[in-house]
């Protein structure tokens, strides 16, 4: 899964969140002093990770995809957070415009003690407002099209995230089915995780 599902898989906890999300970009190591529950979101998110990519469902997904491809992980999680986006009112309570205002306004003030690379990654999340784009298919689209800028010469040199548009606007409806059966399962796996929570949650 991407960046919205990991802030809405956890905690009621700000630092909680970010830990879910910085959990990639910091690969998994906190620094020294860190908030005790941005370290439990670092165990949550790699929990998260885990349980979707072994998932047959996700599996599913990715096959629709019949052509060899080295970044059919990557754009399956995209997707499902656009998914995620379209049917949030399905899985929370809490709209989506008010779950991204208030941790945005939270986060500009907890990561002012942040070190230098996970205060510019939380930054630029505020600041381009990019989880509440991925509503919108356009949104979606343009993500993968500032992920495609990131990649290295040589994963360019393999494969292009602009192959899949094609099989994902033939299939959308199946891969948003996909979704839809995987992300209930995901939720369950939160909630019992050890670093997770039955109750304290932005779940329905």
């Amino acid at each position: 899964m991407n960046w919205l599902a990991h802030i809405l898989l956890s905690k009621r906890d700000t630092a909680y969140q970010l830990g879910n999300l910085l959990a990639d970009p910091l690969k998994g190591r906190a620094w020294e002093g860190a908030p005790d529950a941005l370290i439990q979101g670092m165990l949550m998110h790699r929990a998260i990770d885990a349980f979707t990519d072994s998932h047959e469902l996700v599996a599913r997904s990715k096959a629709r995809f019949e052509f060899k491809g080295y970044l059919k992980a990557v754009v399956v999680d995209l997707l499902y957070d656009h998914f995620l986006a379209v049917h949030w009112d399905v899985f929370s309570a809490t709209p989506l415009d008010k779950m991204l205002s208030d941790f945005h306004q939270e986060s500009a003030i907890i990561i002012a003690d942040f070190p230098s690379k996970a205060h510019r990654i939380i930054s630029r999340v505020i600041e381009t407002e990019m989880l509440g784009s991925y509503h919108e298919f356009s949104g979606f689209i343009a993500a993968l099209l500032r992920i495609e800028m990131r990649l290295s010469e040589r994963i360019k040199a393999k494969d292009s995230l602009n192959h899949y548009v094609p099989t994902i606007e033939a299939s959308y409806v199946q891969f948003e089915s996909d979704f839809l059966q995987f992300f209930p399962h995901l939720i369950a796996h939160f909630k019992s995780h050890p670093v997770g929570s039955q109750s304290n949650h932005f779940l329905l």
